[in-house]
């Protein structure tokens, strides 16, 4: 795995690297390929088998032989490879650049354009003079060929071979253009939905915790002996918040003992009127789950629900571990004089909505029903072994989907 992903880097750094090196190394495979291609071509068909006729006269190289023909072919694939690279470099690095800019003139970059190609068409007929004239003085052609024969194959250069070296690198360009592009948008998404996601989070921290310290500062008001064991668990909840959520997932069973401890103290605050039903049903060993996901429902519980009722407030909460899946059951009583104004879709409910939105995208269920009398949450998410499930880069996808 480690060779593979190493050959990978080598692969992604011979394509897309900007190091001098690398970038030299790519163009010259790019061009060796183009000189390659027109000697296959052009070159040979042309001079040494004339229309690849295996059976026909084969002139240059009974001229010349095999040693010397091979050498003349390569220096004019050479030669016309040196031509083609002042067309394309001067189209990619110069005139697409003109065409794709907010400022750009699009008759003077055409015009520019047109007297590239005739530069280069004009190079390129001397470069065919100086090739016939040499091979004329080496006695190749009786006299120097008429221009009958020579524009034929000078404009073949022009029609064929032009745009099809401009093609493909041009090609090459803008697939690599787009495939950075690609990624760059892939990596703000994913940037964008983790700042979200943090923000959420964040949202959810100052939320819980002012509640909690209301709760404890009436402890303190009022002289309530609770006041010291309430603290003691608030000081264990902000270890937990503080040391442990910072990571994508946390182990379920620390999530289940930070649910107990909020529970705790809510039942300090409460007393003996408090009718609360908590049960645990299944094994949360070796278990991972996204951190503070539930806790906002419980509150949401206490703050809507049973702080509103005056007498015989209820929570019942039941939470079921079957294999890969957390069910989590939720009901609260609700007031009935302050039924039309209770709002028991506070914040901390909207900010989790919105993280298991996008944490659990088409994996999650939430059923959420309410009442005259109650309230009620019913929430399914998958859960993970801890070498399994949601990994970081799985969560990034995830979000670059969803975004």
């Amino acid at each position: 795995m480690l060779f593979l992903n190493s050959n990978f880097m080598s692969t992604y750094d011979f394509v897309f690297s900007n190091n001098r090196s690398m970038r030299f190394r790519r163009h010259l495979v790019f061009w060796t390929c183009w000189c390659l291609y027109l000697i296959v071509t052009y070159l040979i068909p042309t001079n040494w088998i004339p229309a690849w006729n295996l059976h026909g006269p084969m002139p240059h190289i009974q001229k010349y032989g095999i040693g010397l023909a091979s050498v003349r072919i390569l220096f004019a694939g050479i030669m016309l490879s040196v031509v083609h690279m002042g067309l394309v470099y001067g189209i990619i690095y110069y005139i697409l650049p003109r065409y794709l800019s907010k400022d750009r003139n699009p008759v003077g970059t055409t015009g520019i354009l047109i007297f590239l190609v005739a530069f280069i068409a004009f190079i390129n007929y001397f470069n065919f003079l100086l090739n016939f004239y040499l091979s004329t003085r080496m006695g190749y052609f009786e006299r120097m060929p008429t221009m009958n024969f020579i524009l034929p194959v000078w404009g073949r250069q022009i029609l064929f071979n032009y745009p099809t070296v401009v093609g493909f690198a041009l090609a090459i360009k803008l697939c690599k253009n787009w495939y950075l592009k690609q990624k760059e948008a892939a990596q703000v998404a994913s940037e964008k939905i983790n700042a979200e996601l943090q923000l959420l989070k964040a949202q959810v921290h100052p939320h819980f915790l002012f509640n909690t310290l209301n709760n404890i500062y009436s402890f303190i008001i009022n002289e309530s002996p609770a006041a010291p064991e309430a603290i003691k668990k608030l000081s264990a909840l902000l270890r937990y918040i503080i040391y442990e959520c910072n990571h994508t997932l946390v182990r379920l069973d620390k999530e289940l003992r930070m649910i107990k401890g909020y529970i705790d103290l809510e039942k300090i605050r409460y007393g003996e009127n408090f009718n609360l039903s908590f049960e645990v049903h299944g094994n949360a060993a070796h278990k991972m789950i996204c951190p503070l996901l539930l806790i906002p429902f419980l509150e949401n519980s206490f703050k809507h629900g049973a702080s509103q009722m005056l007498a015989h407030p209820w929570v019942n909460l039941q939470i079921i571990i079957q294999d890969d899946e957390l069910l989590f059951n939720l009901s609260n009583g609700k007031p009935t004089a302050t039924a039309e104004i209770a709002n028991p879709r506070g914040l901390g409910l909207r900010n989790v909505t919105k993280r298991l939105a996008i944490l659990y995208p088409g994996t999650h269920s939430l059923s959420i029903n309410e009442d005259v009398l109650s309230f009620s949450i019913s929430l399914k998410i998958p859960v993970f072994e801890p070498n399994e499930g949601l990994t970081e880069i799985a969560l990034e996808r995830q979000a670059y989907e969803l975004a």
